[in-house]
């Protein structure tokens, strides 16, 4: 298996353009996996570090956008905890394509400044509309097919920070875990130092 996807220099000009990210939640923020307990409330597994993926481009002005074909409260209370607007977790969506028109509408962006990312059948509309489509690396075979972008990691098992830290890296030169060397104030033409952005001095 590769460390890190194999990104050609026009899909990293794709990305490049990618404003928003637009997530399936089940196969590709969970591992898929459905569970009830004995009273029938469903239970969910999210990856934490996906999480502060997500966190970190959402800081950085990027949309993120949920669209599942099922409704859940626990996608809901995650979406909320991970600071998602509700009107960008779309659930219930037996139409993921018009779904993701929809939000794309109301962020009024177009569909090539989005990275859709799905793993299974539902998911191939709005991947196919997206600029680039994505899977992790446990998607079905026909999605692989489809997907622009292949993950290495699975479904609920950091693909998500994969493809954020990508997108860092492609944006800034530099990975989450490798930020840019903060450069020492210059001395100016008359000796004198300049002080860091919003330095007191």
């Amino acid at each position: 298996m590769p460390a890190a996807p194999i990104v050609p220099d026009d899909l990293r000009t794709k990305l490049l353009r990618v404003r928003a990210l637009v997530l399936d939640v089940d196969g590709v923020l969970t591992d898929g996996t459905l569970t009830f307990d004995e009273d029938g409330r469903e239970l969910k597994s999210f990856d934490v570090k996906d999480g502060l993926g997500l966190v970190l481009l959402r800081d950085l002005g990027y949309r993120i956008g949920l669209i599942s074909s099922r409704v859940s409260k626990v996608v809901a209370l995650r979406c909320r905890d991970l600071k998602i607007p509700e009107e960008c977790v779309m659930q219930g969506e037996l139409d993921k394509a018009s779904a993701f028109d929809r939000l794309l509408g109301k962020w009024g962006f177009e569909a090539f400044e989005a990275v859709a990312v799905g793993d299974d059948l539902p998911d191939l509309g709005m991947m196919r509309r997206a600029g680039v489509g994505a899977c992790p690396s446990d998607a079905v075979t026909i999605v692989k097919d489809a997907a622009a972008l292949h993950l290495t990691k699975p479904g609920g098992g950091g693909a998500v920070r994969e493809l954020c830290d990508l997108i860092l890296e492609i944006r800034r030169g530099a990975r989450a875990d490798k930020p840019q060397e903060v450069k020492p104030p210059q001395a100016s033409s008359d000796g004198s130092v300049v002080p860091f952005p919003g330095s007191r001095g």
